[in-house]
């Protein structure tokens, strides 16, 4: 079937602002349902077409439309972040549904920002919208899209706002005065500083590159709330669902920095009965090759070739044939969990997730007080402590652990994905608890968290907890972390420390897929900083968004008989 590219087709919004579109469609008359995209990074760039072959999915009877954003690249109006999504999402939905050749029913599809685009209009509930398939996409802002346990996701906020949302909204500032080249050039080399300079700057609300030519105030606007309020809500999928019924695949990677909303968007569509899926590879944010940070998990990961039987195109087709063509595809065939098995590294399909046979397991920290770096006396079992002295390290805020791998999209000197940790446990200012070698294959699958007794000198600090897998070569490969900002344990208030005072405190590390071969060891850290993925508690109680004033804690971890500090590890039995 041939196909016929219309560029820059208007659709206008309910206040009067006009969204332009590059619309896909067949050459041969009939009427066929739409799959519309809504992304901030160009209809015209890569990022476009990174999902699906527009050309093949209109060949295959669909009209195709992807739209610029409100106040991004060829589309009019101020762009206003993510709130503006919702009603302009239910407008775009209903507009492409009354399309020339539209048979009123419409898909949406996208990763990222183009994935939440597809939630905020499905929380609207459109008449036209049947089904959505969005990639590695957030269900709340406080679930790692901006802040995770009350950190700010500092790393890839500054990375995101400034190098993929700054450029375009510059050139849109100046386009009518004229470009000044040494200008943008000198824009570019602030987001080339910015793993080098950029991240270090304090405090955040005076951060340059973005003050100083008055771009984007949405970045700044995040400062002025520090607890979960109206303003995060008003952001979020999460108080804006009810009664959401729009079946969706959802697909994420274990590495990737929305993998927790990606589970919990697929879980909260199962529990209201709405068809729903979940599938989760190896991948970063970034990569869904079958090569992640420094682990090769061969060729069936890579999602260009899925499991050895299809391509993005083919599992868009397959999706939506079933959703919205009615047609038999095998999509059901699939099961509703797959998930990529890393170690063994094959894909499996389940029932449900979690896993139904998962035994949620402790895994208690031991030591005789000194469990500082991979070559203290810190260990990792099964069994209940007893009479032990607790272990105790120095926070500096001004030398903080960095960040070496995991879920990130920062700038290019942090790599995301699996990759070694052993100079991260060289250092005085990380705990480090590790089992016996394995006698036999250990699987872990499932949701993670750390259970810690904590004290610490400070009005207020941070405990990061990272699970990783040791190779017997000795590399240390994480697999997944989590942090808690000690005054936000609750969201909704922000609370003083004691000093002194023994805490108990829950870590999300989110999610994992591992098998734990014989002579692998487990390791897990416990420290107070991971930056610059996660901005610096300065310790104060003061926060580093409006302060620059830090000092040095002092921190203690208990493991005791009444205090037992633990990591829960969801154990699949292996047969």
């Amino acid at each position: 079937m041939n196909v016929l590219v219309e560029r820059n087709v208007e659709c206008t919004l309910r206040d009067g602002t006009i969204l332009r579109v590059n619309l896909y469609r067949p050459t041969q008359e009939g009427s066929y349902p739409v799959l519309l995209t809504r992304l901030p990074y160009g209809k015209d760039t890569p990022y476009a077409y990174s999902m699906f072959d527009p050309v093949a999915m209109a060949s295959n009877g669909y009209l195709v439309a992807i739209q610029d954003c409100r106040g991004r690249f060829s589309s009019d109006g101020q762009f206003g972040g993510y709130a503006q999504e919702f009603e302009d999402g239910y407008d775009a939905v209903q507009w492409a549904a009354s399309l020339p050749g539209s048979n009123g029913q419409v898909g949406m599809f996208g990763a990222s920002y183009y994935g939440f685009t597809q939630w905020a209009a499905a929380a609207l509930r459109p008449p036209a919208l049947k089904a959505i398939l969005p990639f590695f996409t957030y269900d709340d802002p406080w679930n790692g899209a901006a802040v995770r346990q009350g950190a700010f996701e500092w790393g890839k906020t500054a990375y995101w706002y400034l190098g993929s949302m700054a450029p375009n909204e510059w050139i849109r500032q100046h386009l009518a005065g004229g470009v000044d080249p040494a200008e943008w050039r000198r824009l570019f080399a602030d987001f080339d500083l910015l793993g080098e300079k950029g991240y270090w700057q304090l405090p955040l609300t005076e951060f340059e590159p973005l003050k100083e030519r008055e771009l984007l105030p949405g970045f700044f606007a995040q400062f002025e709330h520090p607890e979960y309020d109206d303003f995060w809500k008003r952001l979020s999928i999460l108080h804006r669902d009810e009664g959401m019924d729009v079946p969706s695949l959802n697909v994420g990677g274990w590495y990737d920095i929305f993998l927790q909303g990606t589970i919990d968007n697929y879980m909260r569509m199962k529990k209201r009965g709405v068809v729903t899926q979940l599938t989760i590879g190896p991948w970063s944010h970034i990569n869904r090759s079958g090569f992640v940070g420094e682990i090769n998990y061969g060729f069936a990961a890579n999602a260009a070739l899925l499991d050895l039987k299809e391509d993005m195109t083919r599992l868009h087709l397959r999706w939506f044939d079933s959703m919205l063509k009615g047609k038999s595809t095998g999509i059901e065939e699939d099961g509703p969990v797959k998930i990529f098995v890393m170690g063994e590294n094959r894909w499996r399909i389940h029932p449900e997730w979690p896993l139904p046979e998962t035994e949620f397991t402790p895994f208690y920290f031991h030591s005789a007080g000194e469990a500082k770096t991979s070559v203290g006396d810190g260990r990792l079992s099964r069994e209940v402590p007893g009479n032990e002295r607790t272990d105790d390290f120095l926070y500096d805020p001004a030398d903080p652990v960095p960040t070496v791998g995991g879920n990130l999209l920062m700038a290019p000197e942090f790599q995301p994905g699996p990759r070694d940790q052993t100079t991260v446990e060289e250092r005085p200012d990380v705990l480090v608890y590790t089992s016996d070698p394995l006698l036999m294959d250990m699987e872990v699958t499932g949701p993670v968290r750390a259970v810690l007794w904590v004290s610490t000198s400070a009005e207020d600090t941070d405990f990061v907890v990272r699970l990783t897998d040791v190779h017997p070569d000795g590399r240390s490969i994480p697999l997944c972390d989590g942090i808690v900002r000690m005054s936000l344990r609750d969201p909704n208030v922000r609370t003083t420390l004691q000093p002194g005072e023994v805490y108990r405190v829950e870590v999300d590390c989110w999610a994992t897929s591992n098998v734990f071969f014989r002579g692998h060891r487990i390791r897990v850290h416990v420290t107070s900083s991971c930056f610059p993925r996660w901005n610096r508690n300065l310790n104060t109680g003061q926060s580093n968004e409006k302060s620059a004033r830090y000092t040095v804690a002092e921190q203690v971890v208990y493991h005791d008989s009444v205090r037992p500090s633990h990591i829960v590890l969801p154990l699949v039995p292996r047969s």
